[in-house]
């Protein structure tokens, strides 16, 4: 768009290959977990899967982040829940290792 200010310097381009994120340090939190547990796994589905350019898009003031989930879950795609449940399978299998 040339009337935008970053025309002459910024693009945005759709990746041609797809690619997997690898998520680095901790394991993610399990969902069915202690209350603080699930507020991390809660926390970290919503940086994943729902669209955001700052943290206050995530979740209202004073606002958990398990109970933000619940009023969003809605708002992800059923292919997105589907990659969801299956990381909460691995979950399930590495830690019945």
């Amino acid at each position: 768009m040339p009337t935008h200010p970053d025309y002459a310097t910024h693009l945005v381009r759709k990746r041609v290959l797809w690619v997997v994120p690898v998520m680095l340090g901790k394991r993610i939190a399990r969902h069915d977990g202690s209350d603080e547990e699930h507020d991390n796994w809660a926390r970290t589905v919503l940086v994943l899967f729902v669209p955001w350019r700052s943290p206050a898009d995530l979740r209202n003031v004073g606002e958990s982040w398990t109970a933000s989930y619940t009023r969003q879950q809605t708002c992800i795609p059923q292919q997105h829940r589907s990659i969801i449940f299956n990381m909460n399978v691995l979950n399930e299998c590495r830690d019945a290792r």
